[in-house]
């Protein structure tokens, strides 16, 4: 009966520790704050009178969750930062639909990091694409193609890059 009671404890505390390293893990990261944040790609940001509605995405190739954002408003900008767990990456996608309640009148939405900030709206411009930020990986598989080619045209220049490596 002794034994079977200290396996019922010593199985207990293990659910215990595991649940807390759980939790620690999907939530504890908003103690640090934007230190904790990651980049995000974000396709679209909507200013109303109460509320900030985003929505993106994890722009890594790997997999990661989104486990949250942590937001701050501060004289008219609202900061905002975005952290994702390849842990959480095969319960969940890294896309996110996102709204979030504010007090004042909103004048620009940023993107903060533990490294940068990036404008992501302002009431002059509206929505500021961040798509030319993200570069493209190219991974040639097969024996008969020796090079790719790409053009991107965007509202300010054309830029082309080839690679005729084999």
């Amino acid at each position: 009966m002794k034994v079977l009671k200290k396996i019922l404890i010593v199985l207990l505390v293990i659910a215990v520790i595991l649940t807390a390293v759980f939790f620690a893990g999907r939530y504890g990261w908003k103690l640090g704050g934007f230190r904790a944040c990651q980049g995000a790609g974000i396709t679209s940001v909507e200013v109303n009178g109460n509320s900030v509605h985003i929505t993106g995405f994890y722009p890594g190739s790997f997999p990661e969750g989104f486990c949250g954002y942590y937001a701050k408003e501060q004289d008219g900008t609202l900061y905002v930062g975005f952290r994702f767990s390849a842990v959480f990456g095969f319960f969940e996608t890294g896309n996110f639909d996102i709204t979030i309640p504010v007090k004042g009148v909103i004048s620009e939405v940023v993107l903060k990091t533990s490294m940068n900030e990036t404008v992501l709206w302002n009431t002059q411009a509206g929505f500021l694409s961040q798509s030319e930020q993200y570069g493209v990986y190219v991974k040639l598989e097969r024996n008969d193609v020796y090079s790719v080619s790409m053009t991107v045209t965007s509202d300010n220049e054309i830029v082309e890059d080839t690679n005729d490596e084999a």
